[in-house]
């Protein structure tokens, strides 16, 4: 049967998507909190503040909300790190020093805002599984490749005194960028419990990204503010 007219195309309407945002986030909480398999979606409907026949209908199956909620978590990150690059404003060319200096930079400041990145990815990759194999393969390949490429340089050009594989180093800095964020609460304990302003928490990753940076590429590359020097 042909239709006589031009067919009516079906567009999202605000409202829908402002349930799929919220979904989406309600689901990025829960599985990163507890994961795939103790992840209910009746409690997400309800962090979510929707009817369960809300969420089934925007996402019909639990793996589909999931990786729906992987591509959202990764939009994120990819956000922050582009608002962190634009911060910093650095014309890096083809110098990879001051690219790996604004990449450790951006990198800190995306985890800092985001640690349900990692959070989630504990969950997912401490068993070879389809999920895991999917975000490797959507999301995580490509960055571990441009890391790749980025560390071999630093090496050819006698930026760094560590040699290592880059897999390594792919471990040692996402770890070390990440790790006080997921672990937030036994942080703010080792600070004294006390409440961080904002200010004092920009200054904070400012610092972390810094020593980062000076352990992989030599310490003339501290700032005065990690030396002591001012506060």
């Amino acid at each position: 049967m042909v239709a006589d007219g031009p067919q009516l195309i079906r567009r999202p309407q605000p409202r829908g998507l402002e349930t799929r945002r919220d979904l989406l986030e309600a689901a990025l909480c829960e599985f990163a909190s507890v994961g795939f398999e103790a992840a209910s979606t009746r409690a997400i409907a309800t962090r979510a503040g929707v009817r369960q026949g809300q969420l089934t209908y925007q996402f019909p199956t639990k793996d589909l909300l999931w990786r729906a909620t992987v591509d959202h978590l990764f939009e994120r990150f990819d956000a922050e790190v582009a608002a962190a690059l634009e911060l910093r404003n650095t014309p890096i060319g083809d110098d990879p020093v001051a690219t790996f200096e604004v990449g450790i930079r951006a990198l800190v400041r995306a985890v800092a805002k985001l640690p349900e990145l990692n959070r989630v990815m504990v969950h997912e990759a401490t068993e070879d599984s389809q999920r895991l194999r999917w975000i490797v393969d959507t999301h995580v390949r490509q960055r571990f490749d441009q890391m790749s490429e980025l560390w071999q340089q630093l090496g050819a050009c006698g930026a760094t005194h560590i040699e290592a594989e880059p897999v390594l180093m792919y471990y040692c800095l996402l770890g070390a960028a990440s790790l006080m964020y997921v672990n937030a609460p036994e942080a703010r304990l080792l600070m004294g419990g006390r409440p961080t302003s904002a200010a004092a928490m920009d200054a904070r990753v400012d610092a972390h990204a810094d020593v980062l940076i000076a352990m992989v590429l030599g310490p003339k590359h501290l700032r005065g503010a990690v030396r002591g020097e001012s506060s």
